[in-house]
């Protein structure tokens, strides 16, 4: 898998900066591709499209639920994940590109190994409780797996120094059962963690159906359409350097040695009728490479499902193919943030688990990730309150109101105002009949050979 490419094409690093991506033509001069090398740049697409795939889920912070005896512990765990300060919105956030970005990524939850804190406040003061940190498949050496896919054991190879520029590697061993450290410069150690699994949580860019750990990434075709990209850009700046300004061609009798430039004139014979003159290669070439490279740009977006991102006016389709269009959009950033929900109230779970302990840990991310338009809701919402309809549906309506133009709004409040509504709609119910105001009207008075109102004659 080449989760190099993956990497550098989201961060626009590797081969997109030195120009290793750059394919050498069959005749090119060494010369020659050094400088469309150096001169090369790169569209990141890849990037734009991950972020959108991911930062929708994470916009808002979503509702979390626990308890149950390691709830304290949950609880500072929570603000401080990685023991670096990063809480877990953040440090999930993190997780969540890198699983999108590389097909998968592992959620390693370690603990300390020295406990000394004798209480549960100096455990929490002294920060002596399990912490996480994140791994890609690249970082994976060997693993294996049972009938239902869960893990029996795992092994990493992963960073532990960096010293005048030299990584030293440190390797991690987890099964359910023990676990073993050793590394370049590191005495191997080993130890029961009594977990009854294996303390590593993997958090996958889509479900699966194939047991592995190494999913192919649903973005490796993407990354690969950006290396094309990026080799047309070269292409198409290669030309407009060679050939977009054009030649001038005058009457001249040294034509033996013609060196043919943008700095210089091409001369011919005086004797011929052409007057001095603008010559210029055809744009044909060019042209079709812009073209490539919009195809390409377009082919990138439609592969993520995010094709209504870039089709504005060019987009002939119906209001209801755009909408089915953003469904698709929609549905994936769903299952994507179900899994994300999964992963996290997994390792609380581990986490409980190292402390010998219990939580009841529930999360909920955002499911529905449409863009409201707030002046079309409100336009709706009071046709349909104009429908005079029953006090249940009314409230409903004011509701789904409430949720267009304040998104943003606490569940409390949100309950608050509910309530205070339910009031205002239940007072008006129970309120009295207000009396006319003024005087009360008099009967008219009778014409002359009618009746009085009473029946009587006049």
């Amino acid at each position: 898998m080449d989760y190099t490419l993956l990497k550098d094409a989201y961060y626009g690093s590797g081969g997109f900066e030195t120009g290793q991506y750059l394919n050498k033509h069959k005749r090119e001069a060494d010369d020659d591709y050094r400088f469309r090398q150096k001169n090369a740049y790169y569209l990141n697409y890849f990037s734009p499209i991950v972020n959108a795939l991911v930062d929708p889920i994470f916009k808002r912070q979503p509702l979390r639920d626990y308890s149950g005896p390691a709830a304290p512990t949950i609880k500072e765990f929570l603000k401080d994940v990685d023991t670096s300060g990063t809480d877990i919105h953040m440090f999930m956030k993190r997780a969540a590109i890198m699983a999108k970005v590389y097909g998968v990524s592992f959620i390693v939850i370690d603990n300390v190994r020295e406990l000394q804190a004798r209480t549960l406040a100096e455990m929490l003061q002294q920060r002596e409780f399990p912490f996480a940190y994140v791994l890609g498949p690249q970082d994976l050496v060997e693993y294996g797996i049972d009938k239902t896919g869960a893990l029996l054991y795992i092994q990493f190879q992963e960073i532990a120094s960096i010293k005048d520029g030299a990584p030293q590697y440190r390797y991690v061993y987890y099964d359910r059962k023990r676990w073993e450290v050793w590394g370049d410069e590191l005495m191997k150690s080993s130890g029961k963690h009594g977990l009854g699994c294996v303390p590593v949580v993997p958090l996958f860019s889509r479900m699966l159906e194939q047991k592995t750990m190494r999913p192919v990434p649903d973005l490796l075709p993407i990354a690969r359409t950006a290396k094309a990209l990026y080799n047309h850009c070269s292409w198409l700046g290669e030309i407009l350097r060679n050939q977009t300004f054009p030649l001038l061609t005058i009457p001249s009798l040294d034509v033996n040695d013609l060196v043919v430039g943008t700095n210089n004139a091409l001369g011919y014979n005086p004797d011929c009728s052409h007057a001095p003159a603008f010559i210029a290669p055809p744009s044909d070439p060019a042209t079709v490479l812009q073209n490539q490279i919009a195809s390409l740009i377009q082919e990138m977006y439609r592969m993520a499902n995010l094709s209504f991102v870039i089709n504005t006016s060019q987009n002939n389709n119906s209001g209801i193919a755009r909408q089915w269009e953003f469904e698709r959009t929609n549905q994936q950033l769903a299952n994507f943030s179900l899994q994300c929900a999964r992963a996290e109230e997994a390792v609380m779970g581990v986490v409980a688990k190292w402390l010998n302990s219990d939580i009841e840990y529930t999360v909920t991310y955002p499911d529905d990730f449409g863009i409201v338009d707030v002046a079309n809701e409100l336009t709706q919402a009071q046709m349909v309150l104009d429908m005079d309809l029953t006090d249940g549906l009314r409230e409903e309506v004011l509701k789904k109101v409430m949720a267009a133009y304040c998104p943003d709004i606490p569940d409390e409040r949100f309950d608050e105002l509910v309530e205070q509504m339910q009031k205002s709609e239940e007072d008006k119910t129970n309120a009295e009949p207000t009396a006319p105001e003024g005087p009360p009207e008099e009967p008219p008075t009778p014409k002359p050979g009618e009746d009085k109102p009473d029946g009587s004659d006049a």
